[in-house]
């Protein structure tokens, strides 16, 4: 940077001593021939200064420049002693040598060249360097060696004086000082920018108080953190948590706010600015901002499809049919096999093959869930096996991983399997057969390391012999079959899972949700079409009326007084029904769930004269993608 140092000279022959020798080294460094309060005005000429050269008391004003480093010019033994000399060859035989402390060295001292004898005078300022020439005039003094000062004050005592000047060398060598430091300086400088825009862009609030309890360093989040307190009280506020938190987190009340609090102790480190040894490094995050982030990676985990969150334990019954269901289940985990899951509509498959992958070899590695309906029509291919660069209009330039290769080492489980496409189902039986698969559009072969979980709620077979699905593709998945009874079929689970449901909406305990027969007798009674899907959103529903479960609440819900809900010959779907009063989008929502009821999303697509994405959207629109 131009201009970043500026040599102060204290008289023409410094000055010119100076410019020789920053000539010589090829550098550009302005020399100013000034002193003490002329050359600090003369700095506002040097805005982008970092590093002064300077002298004596000159040096001294310009420490006082908030951001200025300043290197001095000091006095060689050599250029002392060839001043010695000249005085005593000028016959002086009680010599002082007397000048600033940073000039000279900050040692007193006193010794003898011959029958001469000499003393060595630091001082500390203008008045001192006054006054020492008058105490060694009482003393004796009969030469001066030393500042322009000095050199005045001891010619007015008639004194024999020699200015103490610097050499060549000695100004060569404070330049090649004064570039060290710049150096120095100019990388601390950029630590400490870099340091300051991590700490800006961190959720944690930072503080770093120095050795006089100060807050030396902080960030935005911990000014935020810290208000109302101004900052000369902060670490009075504090001082009770550093005292007894250290390193170990913990949780504390910080002007209203609940923030996770730690401490750590520093000692012998030196702060960029200020100098001052360090006390303590404060740490503090909201705990908003702690919930906030933690809701963030579960929403980046689970949109990536590759966290399983079920397992066996969240499974709730006390049926045998559900114990022998979830006791095969458990074994098909330890094997590496497809598994083939059938059930209606809500039964909780998907929890099944998460509860699977969760007990086998593989539950460290990713879970990747497909519902093979909610896949865009003509990008089935794609979407499964993943694409290269440029394999058609549209495609990322960089290619993309398929869901097979998301899966790689662990689980992929499909849903709806019979809603693949038939055109795709022999690339997917390869897949299947081969454990390897190849991007469309590209010429290598992938292997793959992956468990593969299907399921139905359909009967295949028939589908099978309507040449709506693959023979061969059938008979590869269905390796180990499990059908997962539906929850009329349950018994009293319906009671177990209802108050399950009732204690997490109520936020209780199990043990404290309480209802009566006539509420017992409702819920085994109805047939729940929905299963426990739909056995979740009505103990949601009857959680908005309050602690107290009511029949009268139950039967509200369910519809029950009025015979809305029926079993009819299909075996206990619900019946469609509309009512005067309903709204269009409520009339298409129990058109849409009467048809899916009843018929492929294939089919229901075709019947409402749309495609499968169109359906696929308007399920998702009416909260029927499930």
């Amino acid at each position: 940077m131009k201009d970043s140092i500026v040599f102060f000279a204290p008289n023409s022959r410094i000055a010119a001593l100076a410019t020789n020798a920053i000539s010589q080294m090829n550098l550009s460094i302005p020399v100013e021939e000034a002193i003490d309060y002329e050359a600090v005005e003369l700095l506002h000429k040097y805005p982008s200064c970092k590093v002064a050269i300077s002298r004596s008391g000159t040096a001294d004003l310009l420490r006082g420049v908030k951001g200025l480093s300043v290197v001095d010019i000091t006095a060689s033994f050599y250029e002392i002693q060839r001043g010695i000399s000249k005085l005593i060859e000028k016959r002086c035989k009680n010599i002082s040598v007397i000048s600033q402390h940073n000039f000279i060295g900050l040692t007193h001292a006193e010794f003898n060249v011959g029958d001469v004898k000499v003393t060595l005078n630091p001082c500390k300022n203008t008045e001192d360097i006054i006054s020492t020439v008058e105490r060694r005039v009482d003393s004796g003094t009969d030469g001066v060696l030393g500042c322009v000062l000095a050199i005045e004050t001891a010619k007015s005592h008639n004194l024999i004086v020699e200015p103490l000047e610097s050499d060549f060398f000695s100004i060569k060598k404070v330049i090649l000082q004064a570039l060290e430091l710049l150096e120095y300086l100019n990388v601390s400088q950029k630590n400490f920018e870099c340091m300051e825009s991590v700490l800006d862009n961190i959720d944690e609030g930072v503080i770093f108080f120095d050795s006089d309890n100060k807050p030396a360093i902080y960030n935005e989040c911990a000014f935020k953190l810290m208000q109302p307190e101004s900052k000369e009280q902060w670490f009075h506020k504090l001082e009770e948590y550093m005292n007894r938190a250290n390193s170990v987190p913990r949780v504390v009340n910080l002007n209203k706010n609940k923030v996770l609090f730690r401490s750590i102790p520093l000692s012998g480190n030196k702060f960029i600015s200020g100098n001052k040894t360090s006390s303590n490094v404060v740490i503090m995050q909201d705990s908003t901002a702690i919930e906030e982030n933690a809701k963030n990676i579960k929403i980046s985990t689970y949109e990536k499809g590759l966290f399983a969150r079920r397992s066996f334990k969240d499974i709730r019954f006390e049926s045998l049919v559900m114990e022998d269901a979830v006791a095969l289940a458990k074994r098909f985990s330890n094997s590496d096999s497809t598994v083939m899951l059938f059930g209606e509509t809500g039964v909780g498959k998907e929890g099944f093959a998460q509860s699977i992958h969760n007990n086998s070899p593989r539950s460290k590695k990713p879970f990747v869930s497909v519902n093979c309906a909610s896949l865009p029509q003509g990008l089935v291919a794609s979407e499964l096996f993943g694409y290269a660069e440029g394999a058609f209009t549209g495609a990322r330039s960089s290619g993309k991983k398929g869901l097979f290769e998301l899966a790689q080492g662990g689980t992929i489980f499909l849903d709806e399997i019979t809603e693949i496409p038939l055109e795709v189902q022999s690339q997917f039986l390869r897949v299947i057969q081969e454990r390897e698969v190849m991007r469309i559009g590209d010429d290598r072969i992938i292997p793959l390391d992956i468990r593969i979980i299907c399921a139905s709620n359909k009967k295949i077979l028939p589908l099978c012999e309507q040449g709506k699905f693959r023979y061969d593709l059938y008979y590869r998945l269905n390796v180990l079959q499990l059908t997962i009874p539906p929850l009329r079929e349950r018994g009293r689970d319906v009671l177990v899972l209802f108050r399950a449901f009732m204690a997490e909406f109520l936020h209780k305990n199990e043990e404290d949700i309480e209802f009566d027969d006539s509420v017992r007798s409702v819920l085994l009674g109805y047939s729940w079409p929905g299963n426990v899907r739909e056995l979740r959103n009505f103990a949601e529903a009857l959680s908005f009326y309050g602690d107290e479960i009511k029949v009268s609440n139950v039967l509200n819900i369910l519809n029950h007084d009025k015979e809305v809900v029926s079993a009819d010959s299909d075996g206990g779907q619900q019946a469609l029904n509309f009512k005067d009063d309903m709204p269009l989008s409520e009339i298409e929502k129990e058109y849409y769930r009467y048809m899916l009821e009843r018929h492929s999303n294939a089919e229901v697509a075709k019947l409402a004269g749309i495609s499968r994405t169109s359906l696929w959207r308007k399920l998702k629109t009416l909260g029927l993608s499930d």
